[in-house]
């Protein structure tokens, strides 16, 4: 490794569940007890192979690993305070000891090389962070023209409600707000928002339809308008279209998902005719906006170029919520919605807007974990949408446009378990315990535990501890390093590890590197949206 520029990798496994005072046999045959913050051993004065006790004792022996910090002269466990030498140890991810007559040790637990404080370069904790579509909003949304509520606040619990149910509300300065309440002996004990509408003052009473339509809530807190700003031109956030017109929206899908699928970015532009004015009208009049954002949903929602990247969900010039034809009628229920083909357009109002909301959402197959290989691809990067109102040639900068704001940016997941189960993979690889890409090889090496182990669609925590063991004595006459980077996977934070690791080095004097990476705070959608289909519903679930 000294002639590498990277770290050797070895991994653990902190997995394992909380377990109290676990009687545990040690070698003489005498009995003590052990205890672990999650997956992490911090009994003290224990040999490591105590690590596989735990690990059978727990309710699931391949999910379950436990770790802890060793004495490398006595070979038992300690709590780190002074500037001594240490080293990591896990249980063994394999069941079985042995594969053949001849070969074995796979039960013998998975340590580290000696660590001495003083080489240690890094130490440092990685939080998990679940993904984030990105969604935009075109036109007038809760987003852009605001009063969309957020929160609610004091409620009169009014007689005669079901026990929990999905309804309208009236009053207010707002519309189309629908919420979700639970109500005990027929009075409302509490509410949540379901679809925010637009429009809503932050003091706003409004009534629940339903019951004796005598329950009350307080609109706590609303949105904020976010027009969109710096683009050049003057885009309307609330825009009024005209009978006997054409209107284009020109979208495009960028990301790795598009790039797979089609070799190129995905693009497309749809269009929404706003069919004849009155024969008697003697310039053109302004039709109901609604009907211009479905007819684009509607399009968006039928090509096969950019359908399987984008949801669409309408904004009606009331404030309701509407969804694509084909939406399961349970999810309908629980939101309050209906699908689009079933608006009836009660006509324009003026001075109201409808919009349209696109979510950039992406499911890709993944191969079951009879057939994985490390080399499957595996789908992380989130989808990234543009969209923008062109002429009949394209262009977006000859007229007053429509407004596009973002209100969550992608996100990639972080931690996520196909990655960690590759890297596992690696690790055991040094060892010498491969993932045999025959089926029946991996069968009988214990290969499949080593999948197992992990949840592959799961997050994790990462701990890792960098740190260099000096060649003092090399052929070459060239002092250099073998550095080694260990990571500790955990599906549940080790709070106890990282700061026995952090005191352990601070006792030495060596502060340098500690870090602490958490995630962005979460962009919160304000409305639902469907389950995603996933795009290739093929998908290897078994090996039969």
């Amino acid at each position: 490794m000294a002639y590498f520029n990277h770290a050797f990798e070895k991994a653990f496994l902190g997995t394992g569940e909380t377990q109290v005072g676990t009687t545990v046999t040690l070698l003489n045959g005498t009995t003590t007890t052990a205890s672990t913050d999650n997956g992490w051993m911090y009994t003290a004065g224990l040999p490591t192979y105590v690590l596989n006790q735990l690990k059978a004792n727990a309710g699931s022996t391949l999910e379950n690993g436990y770790i802890g910090i060793f004495d490398p002269k006595l070979n038992t466990s300690i709590l780190p305070s002074d500037c001594c030498n240490i080293y990591l140890a896990g249980s063994a991810i394999y069941d079985n000891d042995k594969i053949g007559p001849l070969t074995g040790g796979y039960q013998e637990t998975n340590k580290s090389k000696m660590i001495n404080p003083k080489y240690v370069s890094h130490f440092y904790s990685v939080d998990p962070c679940g993904p984030q579509n990105n969604v935009i909003h075109v036109g007038s949304t809760y987003w852009t023209a605001g009063g969309g509520a957020l929160t609610t606040g004091a409620i009169v619990p009014g007689t005669g409600y079901a026990a929990t149910g999905v309804t309208t509300v009236t009053g207010g300065t707002g519309e189309g707000l629908v919420v979700s309440f639970v109500a005990g002996g027929g009075t409302v004990d509490s509410v949540a928002i379901i679809n925010p509408g637009k429009g809503y003052t932050a003091g706003d009473v409004v009534t629940l339809v339903g019951g004796g339509n005598d329950a009350t809530v307080v609109i706590s807190t609303v949105t904020d308008a976010h027009p969109q700003e710096g683009c050049g031109l003057t885009p309307e956030c609330c825009k009024e279209f005209l009978c006997g017109e054409t209107y284009y929206l020109r979208l495009d899908v960028k990301g790795s998902p598009a790039l797979r699928f089609l070799n190129h970015n995905a693009y497309a532009t749809v269009d929404a005719y706003t069919g004849c004015c009155a024969p008697d009208a003697i310039a053109p009049t302004a039709v109901d906006s609604t009907t211009v954002f479905i007819a684009w949903a509607n399009a968006i929602v039928n090509n096969p170029i950019v359908s399987p990247f984008i949801q669409p969900v309408v904004q009606a010039e009331d404030g309701t919520l509407w969804y694509a034809p084909g939406t399961s009628a349970a999810f309908l229920a629980s939101v309050g919605a209906d699908t689009w083909n079933n608006y009836v357009s009660p006509g324009h109002v003026d001075g109201a807007c409808a919009g349209l909301i696109l979510n950039g959402a992406y499911v890709d197959t993944r191969f079951g974990d009879c057939t994985f290989q490390v080399s499957d691809f595996y789908e992380k990067e989130p989808v990234k949408l543009y969209a923008s109102e062109v002429d009949y040639n394209g262009e977006p900068c000859l007229f007053t446009t429509l407004c596009v704001v973002t209100e969550c940016q992608g996100r990639q997941v972080q931690g996520l378990g196909e990655t960690v189960v590759r890297e596992l993979t690696l690790s055991e690889s040094y060892r010498q315990n491969f993932l045999a890409t025959d089926l029946r090889i991996r069968e009988i090496t214990q290969g499949n535990q080593i999948i197992s182990s992990i949840d592959r669609g799961g997050l994790y925590y990462r701990y890792v501890l960098i740190h260099s063991v000096p060649r003092f004595n090399n052929p070459s006459g060239t002092f250099d390093n073998d550095q080694y980077a260990l990571t500790v996977y955990s599906q549940l934070p080790l709070a106890g590890f990282y700061s026995a690791i952090a005191g352990w080095l601070d006792g030495c004097g060596n502060t340098c590197g500690l870090d602490e990476f958490q995630c962005e705070t979460d962009c919160d959608v304000l409305v639902t949206f469907p389950t995603l289909p996933v795009y290739n519903p093929y998908n290897v679930v078994s090996c039969n």
